[in-house]
């Protein structure tokens, strides 16, 4: 009989008395994909680090984790045997990879270390696993630095990291949370290739993704507060999950495919051959108003990195000439896959750049990268939601003064202590987190408090940048219905970034697509997701992964 690639039994994890992972047990036989679901502070991650030998030092561990029949509960990573090496993928692949190290010399330290090959071997080696999870000409790319790359680029050079060590385990921790829906579906299909073969690792796949896990494993482990609450084949925790957290997680992962947001913006939106386009919401945004942002031709290129010492420099092309207009109260998004211009052309409404041709005006005053007081009356028209708002807000301030700075930063009149409570109520959060700190913040109640930060001063528009890329599904679930009320209650327009159709599906009337640096499609999202008309489009669409709808969640679905 095989030796299981890992067995975990009754594992528990106690950090300064408190229990985080409470009797977990499961089995990854050899050549299996295994997932572990559940949203953020499930414990999943913590089992993971705990089969890694990657536990802080205060904590404290009970039960048994075998990798290959080896026990390897406590024992730090350099000293155990060859036979239990764990090769990790890890969710943040810019940190995961030296910046200061060729990509090449990276992958050959692991082939020298653990294959034994010469340095030209090893070379060669680095070379055929590059091309072997896909990176276009590899004999370049293991020659740069991992700055140079995309985040897909990234994802797969780990991929061939790991790969590398010769294991019997792969550990792959949300490597596709950070991912547009096109580059996942590569990296997923990279996974599925060099994984739970005869002579391939098996595969520990960590996510809250119920979709990707589905498309890519086997078998699921759903956990909750520290404990497996069901464990089975995909197909049935997908469509017909036993228990009721299981039944959340497959509702939130079936409303962020397209799904339901197409059937509802085909019921309720009305065909707009009149002068005003009647929102869901049902806020009319009147065509023959003047635009309240004028984008004209505006472009935007930057200096690419020399490939040789005293090689010359080029320019690449971020965004090429692009017009386009958003009227007051209009939900826009703006979708595309990584390197698509996108953020380039968000950065440039945002006034943090200056074009390189072209005028941006809003409201009918021109908008260009100024002092904090020329922009005054700009940022008071114009708020800003971040991608990570736990890196963008000040750690030591209070909840309170986060929301009272801009209002006296921007001299908004009015009673400001009045002011932060009704935009903290907005977001459906109370008084009693007036007093905290963004690090006493879970991940939703954070991009919560950026939301409300940034409608505290009554914008007219709010520019969204992938605003809730890095949330778990039922968080995302509820960030997008506090944006939806936000927009409706307030009037407030909103642009919206993302590389998900899914999540501008659900939040805008009108879809701008981005490819190379150009507006490929501008329509209604309606419209677009019905009859898509550019292949960038069409494949944005395919990429959104699908999943079976419930028999209880049928009819809500229609």
């Amino acid at each position: 009989m095989t030796t299981p690639s890992l067995e975990v039994s009754e594992l528990g994890i106690s950090i300064n008395g408190r229990t985080l992972v409470d009797g977990v047990s499961f089995t990854v036989g050899s050549g299996e994909r295994v997932c572990l679901l559940g949203e953020s502070g499930s414990g999943k991650s913590l089992t993971a680090n705990a089969v890694l030998g990657r536990l802080p030092a205060n904590a404290v561990t009970t039960g048994s984790i075998r990798v290959s029949g080896i026990e390897v509960l406590g024992v730090p990573t350099g000293r155990r045997a060859d036979q239990a090496r764990v090769a990790m993928v890890f969710q943040d692949s810019a940190v995961a990879l030296n910046p200061l190290v060729r990509l090449g010399e990276q992958i050959v330290e692991p082939l020298r270390r653990h294959r034994g090959l010469s340095r030209p071997d090893a070379q060669a080696a680095a070379v055929d696993l590059a091309t072997s999870v896909g990176l276009p000409d590899p004999e370049q790319i293991v020659d740069r630095y991992s700055g140079e790359l995309s985040g897909g680029q990234r994802q797969r050079i780990c991929i061939a990291l790991a790969l590398a060590c010769r294991t019997r385990l792969l550990i792959a921790d949300e490597p596709t949370s950070a991912l547009d829906v096109v580059t996942q579906h590569r990296v997923l299909e990279v996974l599925r290739r060099y994984t739970a073969g005869s002579r391939s690792p098996a595969l520990l796949f960590i996510t809250h993704d119920v979709a990707a896990a589905s498309a890519l494993c086997g078998e699921g482990i759903v956990m909750k507060d520290g404990a497996v609450v069901e464990h089975g084949p995909m197909p049935s925790i997908c469509a017909d999950p036993a228990h009721p957290y299981t039944r959340g997680l497959v509702r939130a992962a079936q409303a962020a495919t397209i799904s339901p947001a197409a059937t509802q913006l085909d019921a309720g939106l009305p065909p707009r051959a009149d002068d005003a386009a009647q929102r869901a919401d049902g806020v009319a945004v009147h065509r023959d108003q003047p635009p309240f942002y004028a984008i004209d031709q505006v472009s935007r290129a930057y200096r690419a990195p020399r490939s040789r010492l005293l090689g010359r420099a080029e320019m690449r092309t971020a965004l090429a000439p692009t017009s386009l207009s958003i009227r007051a109260g209009e939900r826009v998004g703006i979708v595309g896959v990584s390197g698509s211009g996108k953020t380039t052309l968000l950065r440039l409404m945002l006034a943090l750049e200056r074009s390189d041709t072209g005028t941006i005006t809003c409201d009918g005053a021109p908008v260009a990268p100024a002092g904090a007081r020329r922009l005054r009356w700009y940022r008071r028209k114009v708020q800003y939601v971040p991608q990570d708002p736990a890196s963008s807000l000040d750690p030591l301030m209070t909840v309170e003064n986060l929301v009272r700075e801009p209002l006296v930063r921007l001299g908004v009149p009015g009673d400001h202590v009045e002011m932060v409570r009704e935009a903290l109520s907005s977001v459906q959060l109370d008084e009693g987190f007036l007093r905290r700190r963004v690090g006493e913040l879970s991940g939703g109640q954070a991009q919560r408090l950026a939301i409300a930060r940034a409608v505290a001063t009554r914008p007219d528009v709010l520019l969204a940048d992938e605003p809730v890329s890095g949330l778990d599904l039922p968080m995302r679930e509820q960030i997008i219905a506090v944006l939806r009320e936000v927009c409706a209650t307030r009037g407030t327009g909103i642009v919206v970034v993302s590389h998900d159709l899914s999540v501008i599906a659900s939040l805008c009337d009108r879809t701008l697509v981005m490819s190379a640096g150009e507006v490929v499609e501008d329509r209604p999202t309606a419209q677009l997701l019905a009859d898509p008309h550019h292949p960038r489009t069409r494949e944005l669409l395919d990429a959104v992964p699908a999943l079976p709808v419930m028999a209880e969640a049928a009819p809500a679905a229609r």
